[in-house]
């Protein structure tokens, strides 16, 4: 039970809870003090000293960040002795740091900044050239991350960062004091342990480490920003887009994404922005001509009223509120409805049966896990940043390496021992080979009372989990044939998650085999170029809507100024179609024996393939792999 204690800060009595860090207790109370090192997230270790206040009972100065809330404490933020040495120490940090805030990519959120204003102009307190001021410069040989000794303050941010919270462990220190550097564990820096998850960007309280990708582009204060959650993976995470115009060349786009304090995130969020950006489509498109979606949607209802079979191919990037509204689509045009989910997860989930989400806070309660299947780390990243523990693994392991596991087969798992969670990824696994594993784990489950976490790459697998049933569901492999035989007359698909598991060249020939081949896609090129009828899906910061993610229920945001709204499509298609009917089902139910598996931490999905920021990164990254396994 959390204790409550009473101290007085600057003459006002605060409650607050016992054996917080203090500088986070002043903080939550609207009390500023400066710091550099400390972030609520990681590891505190007391580096730069700036956060000191004065203990009014022991007449000392203390470093508020690693000193533990006490009941009784007095404390003062305005001492006399506190400002004088908080004044000498930016001095100290300013005595060393380049003045190039014009051309530093941080300006305007710049902390040594912020604090050279509060505290006004600064002197040298030694007698240091300008020429003296140069650290040794380091290049960490990276396309996508810049390292400016000369800036850093050496607040050790980035490496427990990159520690304690992904663990990736690609930077370390090197040299001490004013020689101290950041140090990539391995260059180059993209084909290293990265993750490229900018984390390090994020937390660097100066402009050490900066993206190249936004470099020069816009300034801060010319940018907006807002919270959405991420829509690329299924974990969830809340992070922030920025957007709004660079210089006077550029246009109103989205410029970078950044996480929140909780630091989640990963490549995809954080390089992947640019696919909201190009080659989009913005409004619907019937015969190479913009039209209202008013029109449009009569259009297809007209369609859907019609004789003949109509198919739906469901997302897994669709909100909860669209799959809802395209299941009442469904049942009104007695359609056949599908999604690649019906390949793996939903046959896993028939011979494993009845399954009760676990959420990414319930991973603190598990002292060792088991992870089955392909890669965890490339397939949902922030994931594997919660895994703290013992770990053991069946089957491939690349990124998960930085997690040591031990690696034995399938047998093997019988010789284990006490409380855990087995993680079953279930990307590669397909049909009859996902029932045989969903059989396993079952027993598995039942014989060693672990718990049971699944994951697929798709942002919003269990939501289609929850709105769909599989008895209202047709296998993908058979809904395919079913069209390939011209049995078909409308053929709805909702975004390219086909491709993920089929490629393009089949896909493609299904338009010739349907009167009326619709596609609803965010992109222009793709899979709706082969459509004459096009209709706009919307990413996240776009449209509103509730995903179900493994970080729970998460909340989508419209505010980016070409958005638009699906749902109020599908509404006015509904309202449309008369009431009554019910979903049509195909009896044979068939499983394609393979598909495109190709779990890599930059490309994992339809989405993260149209990044050309992630697309250079795995394209650096899969030339390095095959260089090292020739």
């Amino acid at each position: 039970m959390t204790s409550i204690v009473t101290i007085t800060v600057d003459g006002k009595t605060l409650e607050v809870e016992k054996g917080k860090p203090l500088l986070q207790a002043l903080l939550d109370a609207g009390i500023d003090v400066p710091y550099f090192c400390y972030h609520p997230r990681l590891i505190i270790i007391g580096a730069c000293r700036m956060c000191i206040v004065y203990n009014e009972k022991t007449g000392r100065l203390i470093t508020s960040c690693n000193t533990p809330v006490e009941d009784g404490m007095v404390i003062s933020t305005k001492h006399p002795a506190v400002v004088e040495n908080q004044k000498y120490l930016l001095q100290a940090f300013m005595t060393r740091h380049p003045l190039d805030c014009p051309i530093c990519d941080k300006a305007g959120e710049c902390d040594l900044q912020d604090y050279g204003a509060l505290f006004g102009p600064q002197k040298q307190i030694v007698p240091v050239s300008a020429l003296e001021k140069e650290r040794h410069e380091l290049d960490w040989e990276s396309d996508f991350l810049e390292y400016y000794s000369n800036r850093c303050v050496v607040c050790y941010r980035c490496t427990r960062a990159c520690d304690d919270v992904v663990g990736a462990r690609a930077l370390y220190v090197e040299e001490r004091g004013f020689h101290s550097n950041i140090v990539p564990a391995q260059r180059p820096m993209d084909t290293s342990t990265c993750e490229m998850c900018g984390i390090c960007v994020y937390v660097c309280p100066v402009g050490a480490i900066i993206s190249k990708p936004f470099k020069y582009w816009t300034r801060s204060w010319l940018l907006k920003r807002h919270l959405t959650a991420c829509s690329l993976c299924p974990v969830g995470c809340e992070v922030q887009i920025e957007y709004g115009v660079g210089d006077w060349r550029s246009e109103e786009k989205v410029y970078r994404t950044k996480p929140t304090d909780s630091l989640d995130i990963c490549a995809k969020a954080f390089f992947g922005y640019d696919l909201l950006n190009d080659s989009r489509l913005r409004k619907p498109q019937l015969f190479g001509k913009e039209e209202t979606f008013g029109n449009t949607a009569q259009i297809l209802a007209t369609y859907l009223k019609g004789e003949g079979t109509t198919a739906i191919v469901i997302s897994g990037y669709l909100s909860n509120e669209n799959l809802a509204l395209l299941k009442e689509i469904a049942q009104r045009s007695s359609a056949l409805v599908s999604t690649t989910l019906t390949a793996n997860l939903y046959p896993f989930l028939k011979t494993y049966g009845e399954y009760k989400p676990i959420g990414i806070e319930d991973l603190k309660n598990y002292s060792q896990f088991l992870l089955v299947g392909e890669d965890l780390t490339s397939t949902a990243p922030v994931l594997s940043y919660y895994i703290k523990g013992k770990v053991f693994k069946v089957g491939n392991v690349e990124r998960d390496a930085k997690l040591n596991p031990e690696v034995i087969s399938w047998e093997a798992t019988q010789k284990l021992d006490g409380r855990g969670l087995l993680v079953f990824n279930l990307e590669g696994v397909f049909g009859e080979s996902a029932k045989e594993w969903g059989a396993k784990v079952r027993k598995f489950k039942e014989e060693k009372g672990w718990d049971v976490m699944l994951v697929c790459k798709e942002a919003n697998f269990l939501g289609v989990l929850e709105n769909f049933s599989w008895e209202e569901l047709t296998p993908i492999e058979s809904l395919i044939r079913h069209v390939e035989e011209g049995r078909v007359r409308n053929l709805l698909i909702f975004g390219e998650d086909l491709f993920d598991l089929y490629g393009s060249e089949r896909i493609s020939k299904l338009r010739e085999k349907v009167e009326h081949f619709v596609v609803f896609s965010p992109f222009l090129d793709g899979l709706s170029s082969l459509s004459y009828f096009r209709v706009p899906m919307f990413l996240m910061g776009e449209e509103e809507g509730t995903y179900s993610t493994l970080m729970g229920k998460r909340k989508t945001k419209g505010f980016l100024p070409r958005g638009g709204s699906l749902q109020e499509f599908l509404k006015s298609l509904l309202d449309s179609l008369p009431k009554g009917g019910s979903i049509s089902r195909l009896s044979e139910e068939l499983f394609p024996q393979e598909g495109l598996v190709e779990v890599h931490l930059y490309r994992s999905n339809w989405l993260t393939r149209r990044s050309a920021n992630l697309s250079k990164l795995y394209e650096k990254n899969s030339l390095y792999e095959g260089v090292k396994n020739v």
